[in-house]
């Protein structure tokens, strides 16, 4: 029997561009490993992010009692634990404590692939991180900004400065080409939606990324009008990731509060605009994009190309340790 790899991750209805990270990060393994003996399972966050939100979170850890200990990711038992995303934070070490505990007991071997951006980079926010994740077999970490590289580098003695998973969504998807010649995208749901002027002649398409916003009775039941507003606001939120990427694989101009909407849009060749001012943001700069919450950039696709084999090979070298 081969090596067995476990990817945690997923979380889609409460933000689909976390597919995209999936999506980049199963094809990146199987690439790597294509001529290797493994055997590749998945298995969602989302179960931790509940029970952290509805049964451990004040107000409502007064009336749920004990929450189920039961975790599907541990009754796994992989040869090495592949994380990606924005996982080193207080927030996500916090709500997979357990899981964090899990591995540092097993000594199961991790990667951190194209992740490990904070919330605020805070000097208190990292070490807190640090301590948190102290004791954790880390064989190898691929930040995807080069603040995150620098802040653990030291702390994770095998370290590549590399790239976010999404940028590798060009070799991995492939877009159904859609009968609007000049597509534009618009998806705003983090903070307010804007009036953009997009060139004469586009067929604009404004999309929503969360899922929870709509199809959920408790936010129906507080905010029905809000919801109802949504609904009217957007002409796509789906719980199916490739209808998306359908839509960013197409679009010659994204403007968006979504870091991955811009990203998905890059890697396949088009413009995007980002207009958060949220530290994630730092891994455009990765990628010589800095200038993205200023203006409409693009993505230099040979730059790319190179930075991607970079990266593909730092992690071949990573799993040929396991």
């Amino acid at each position: 029997m081969g090596k067995i790899i476990a990817y945690y991750g997923h979380d889609w209805a409460n933000n689909v561009g976390n597919a995209f990270i999936d999506y980049a990060i199963r094809y990146c393994v199987k690439e790597v490993l294509k001529n290797e003996d493994y055997h590749f399972y998945e298995a969602s966050n989302l179960p931790a992010f509940l029970k952290f939100n509805f049964s451990l979170r004040k107000p409502f850890s007064y009336f749920n009692g004990k929450a189920s200990d039961f975790d599907l990711r541990q009754c796994i038992s992989p040869d090495v634990v592949i994380l990606g995303g924005s996982l080193l934070d207080k927030f996500w070490s916090k709500i997979h404590g357990s899981l964090l505990n899990w591995l540092k007991e097993t000594k199961t071997k991790v990667i951190i692939l194209g992740g490990g951006g904070g919330n605020q980079y805070s000097a208190e926010e990292i070490n807190d991180c640090k301590q948190i994740w102290k004791g954790i077999n880390v064989i190898a970490f691929i930040a995807r900004d080069y603040r995150t590289y620098d802040n653990f580098k030291d702390f994770f003695p095998n370290s590549y400065a590399g790239i976010d998973n999404a940028f590798f969504l060009k070799d991995c998807f492939k877009p159904a080409p859609l009968k609007i010649e000049k597509l534009g995208v618009k998806a705003f749901d983090l903070t307010y939606n804007r009036n953009i002027e997009f060139p004469e002649g586009f067929k604009v398409v404004t999309l929503g990324h969360k899922l929870t916003d709509v199809d959920s009775f408790k936010y129906a039941f507080r905010h029905g009008l809000r919801t109802f507003r949504i609904v009217k606001e957007y002409d796509l939120i789906s719980d199916f990731p490739d209808d998306y990427l359908h839509l960013y694989g197409n679009s010659s101009i994204t403007h968006s509060d979504r870091v991955h909407a811009c990203v998905s849009t890059l890697s396949f060749g088009g413009k995007a605009q980002y207009y958060d001012k949220s530290d994630r943001s730092f891994l455009f700069e990765r990628v010589k994009l800095g200038q993205i919450n200023k203006e409409l950039v693009q993505l230099d696709q040979a730059y790319i190309s190179e930075e991607k084999e970079k990266q593909l090979s730092f992690l071949k070298e990573a799993l040929s340790n396991v």
